[in-house]
C-alpha cells in the first residue's frame, strides 16, 4: 500500500514539474515575441544604464509618437503625429500650454525658420518651417500633443487648421 501511495505521489510530482515547465516555456516564448515587451526590455536597461551613471534618474514620463500618413492622388503627402505622454509619477497636473518635450520628439527646436505663434481651437500653437517641411504644433491636454507635417505649397494653411481643428480631446 504505501510503495503505491508513493508510486502515486511520484507521478503526481512529475506531472506537475512537466507541466510547470511548459507553462514557463509558453510564458517566456509570449514576452520574446510581444512587442511591449520588447518595448518593456529596452526601457529596463535604458534606466539601468542611466543609473549606472546617475544614481538620482528617475523615469517620470514616457513618451509615444504615432505618426499617420496621407497621400494624395498627386503625390502631396501630410503627416499627422500623435504624442501620447504617460507620467510614471502621476505629475502630469493641469494643462499649461505646449508640451515641448513631446513636440521635441518631432520638431529640432535649433532648426526652426519663421516661428508663428497661433491657437488650434482654443489651445496654444505654433506654425513653423525646417527644411522644404511646414509644421503645425499643439497640446490639446498634458498626455496629448499633435504635430501635422506638410508642403506650404502643396495645401492652403486653412485646409490645415480645418485639419487641426478636427482632432478632438480624449474624453
Amino acid at each position: 500500500m504505501k510503495k503505491k501511495l508513493l508510486w502515486c505521489v511520484g507521478i503526481f510530482v512529475l506531472i506537475a514539474l512537466v507541466v510547470l515547465g511548459v507553462w514557463r516555456y509558453i510564458e517566456v516564448r509570449q514576452r520574446q515575441t510581444d512587442p511591449n515587451w520588447n518595448l518593456a526590455q529596452q526601457i529596463y536597461n535604458m534606466e539601468n544604464a542611466l543609473k549606472e551613471v546617475d544614481e538620482d534618474y528617475e523615469c517620470k514620463s514616457i513618451s509615444k509618437v504615432t505618426p499617420f500618413t496621407y497621400t494624395d492622388s498627386e503625390g502631396n503627402t501630410i503627416v499627422y503625429y500623435c504624442c501620447q505622454t504617460t507620467y510614471v509619477s502621476d505629475e502630469s497636473g493641469e494643462y499649461t500650454g505646449l508640451n515641448t518635450d513631446a513636440i521635441g520628439m518631432i520638431i529640432n527646436f535649433t532648426q526652426i525658420q519663421n516661428r508663428q505663434d497661433c491657437k488650434v481651437n482654443e489651445y496654444d500653437a505654433f506654425q513653423c518651417e525646417m527644411g522644404e517641411c511646414s509644421y503645425l504644433c499643439w497640446t490639446i491636454s498634458p498626455e496629448i500633443s499633435c504635430i501635422i507635417e506638410y508642403g506650404a505649397d502643396a495645401i492652403a494653411e486653412a485646409d490645415i487648421f480645418r485639419m487641426a481643428e478636427s482632432v478632438q480631446p480624449p474624453r
